[in-house]
């Protein structure tokens, strides 16, 4: 993918944010830049510090999918606030020289002005924190400024540097910041990215941090976010390739944010320059431009730590059957992380009656915990919790994170008889045969019916028998798992085994995700 950097101290310049390139034989769209949101919703800030090695250069979108620079600041180090004040504003001027001598002239008579722009250069006096203020101070400057008038608040963006206001932005709601050179990383708050920063005021919110940067330059710090940099370099192409192939399938995901992709594991985890490893960035290097693709279409590459033995059919984590997301044997995943490989977790009956007591659920006394499904692959897909007033069930991804659980690679046992002393013994035509009463369905006059783990009633020969469960139920239950993650797509600690055992990263990718083509978008085949 092409990025060029036009470096101009006091011309406009061009970056193109976007372009779409197809290629032969599959239809694959790829972006050569990607917006990845650090800041949004509820974790946005009000202000942001940010530091480059050699100044900054403000920039707006020109309204046709590129940046123009409007602004020079000298100073290394600013903080970028969103504004909400009054301001006068006087003069009209057409470049950022002659609106920075006007401001130096008249700052011996007014202090507190600043060069701003809205489409135009003007110099900004304030800011004053209510209208009445503001008019007051207008009248006053009325004589020297015949054309001062008020500005009230925009969505405004202002740049400070050590208290003082250096540039006031109020044309829109969005603007640029980026390294005067063009090349080093910028830090944010105190970590460093590559590219540059687009900032957002958005409604009823802070203000949004975007890093905007090439998309090979995102994975050198995705990449060791997700995997180990010291793992077999195998490994890491196929998570290279694997997280390439994400992002591309989700542009646009965040849209109504202003960006792509988050930083964090709701996408990819993306630790930034400061994240960077040499081993890392020579496995996105040696497979730049690669992904995943499935009848021609990047495929959703979804991956995950470790599978607990077997990788996991989307359907039983998801909603959709997805052909290439198929479960398979992760026989190397073993023997690399011991608390991964098998664990235990603890519960108490109280803590789960009160847990679902907090969500508006109240089965009672908790009796029994069961798995009352599983996968052909081992993996819980259901479990029932048994209270004496009723049963709760939990299904797929709802049991891990109702129990805090690594996966749902799981057996569930409880340390009072409960769990095994509801068992009745049944004569059928295959012979005797043994039944738990928790979730047994029994055909009762009034149709199906599931007796529980309570009591039940047989009709004998000469009366009518109560089969009770004759002992406590359990106060402690532990659950022995297995893995880490929701079990679909690669596991990377498979992956990992994999490449030890002598699989390059395409044989790699071609196990995890069923029937694709690795496919190099550069060259236009599938390698």
């Amino acid at each position: 993918m092409r990025f060029k950097k036009f470096i101009s101290f006091f011309l406009l310049f061009t970056l193109v944010l976007m372009s779409t390139v197809s290629y032969v034989n599959a239809s694959v769209n790829m972006s050569s830049l990607i917006k990845i949101g650090l800041f949004y919703a509820s974790n946005s800030l009000p202000s942001y510090s940010i530091v480059s090695s050699s100044g900054f250069k403000v920039g707006v979108d020109d309204g046709t999918g590129n940046v123009k620079a409007i602004y020079n600041i000298s100073y290394n180090n600013v903080q970028v606030i969103k504004d909400d004040n009054f301001y006068l504003q006087e003069g009209n001027f057409p470049d950022q020289a002659t609106a920075d001598g006007q401001q130096t002239k008249l700052s011996s008579d007014v202090s507190n002005s600043v060069v701003g722009y809205d489409g135009n250069y003007h110099i900004y006096i304030g800011p004053y924190s209510s209208q009445s203020d503001a008019n007051s101070a207008m009248n006053s400057l009325k004589s020297k400024f015949s054309d001062v008038k008020l500005v009230s608040p925009n969505n405004h963006i202002l740049i400070v540097q050590n208290g003082k206001s250096v540039f006031l932005y109020t044309a829109s709601n969005q603007f640029y910041l980026m390294d005067t050179s063009g090349d080093g990383p910028v830090s944010i708050n105190g970590k460093r990215y590559r590219g540059y920063f687009e900032f957002i005021r958005q409604q009823n919110s802070d203000m949004t941090a975007i890093n905007v940067l090439p998309l090979e330059e995102y994975l050198y710090g995705v990449v060791p976010a997700e995997m180990p940099a010291s793992w077999n370099i195998e490994a890491l192409k196929a998570q290279a390739v694997a997280a390439r192939t994400y992002a591309v399938y989700n542009i646009g995901k965040y849209s109504k944010y202003g960006f792509d992709l988050t930083n964090d594991v709701s996408c990819q985890a993306y630790n930034g320059y400061d994240g960077e490893n040499p081993n890392a960035n020579k496995a996105v290097d040696d497979t730049k431009g690669v992904i995943a693709i499935y009848n021609g279409q990047p495929i959703e590459a979804i991956f995950h730590s470790h599978s607990g033995g077997y990788t996991e059919d989307s359907e039983n984590v998801y909603t959709n059957s997805v052909p290439y997301l198929r479960g398979v044997e992760d026989k190397y995943v073993f023997g690399y992380n011991e608390a991964l490989d098998n664990w235990t977790v603890s519960v108490t009956a109280d803590s789960v009656a009160q847990k679902l007591k907090d969500s508006g659920i109240d089965i009672g006394n908790i009796r029994n915990i069961q798995v009352t499904s599983k996968s052909w692959t081992g993996r819980a897909i259901q479990v029932t919790i048994y209270g004496d007033k009723g049963n709760y069930v939990l299904n797929k991804n709802d049991i891990r994170n109702f129990f805090g659980l690594k996966s749902n690679m799981i057996t569930i046992s409880g340390n009072g008889s409960a769990s095994n002393s509801n068992t009745v013994y049944i004569q059928s035509q295959q012979g005797v045969v043994s039944k738990s009463l928790s979730g047994l369905t029994v055909m009762s006059a009034s149709g199906q019916k599931t007796v529980g783990n309570n009591n039940l009633y047989i009709l004998g020969q000469s009366k009518t028998v109560k089969i009770t469960s004759q002992n406590g139920s359990s106060t402690i239950f532990t659950i022995n798992g297995s893995g880490y993650g929701h079990g679909v797509g690669l596991s990377q600690y498979g992956a990992r085994g994999m490449a030890d055992h002598g699989y390059n990263y395409i044989d790699i990718l071609k196990y995890y995700y069923k029937g694709i083509d690795v496919y190099d978008t550069i060259n236009n085949k599938a390698l």
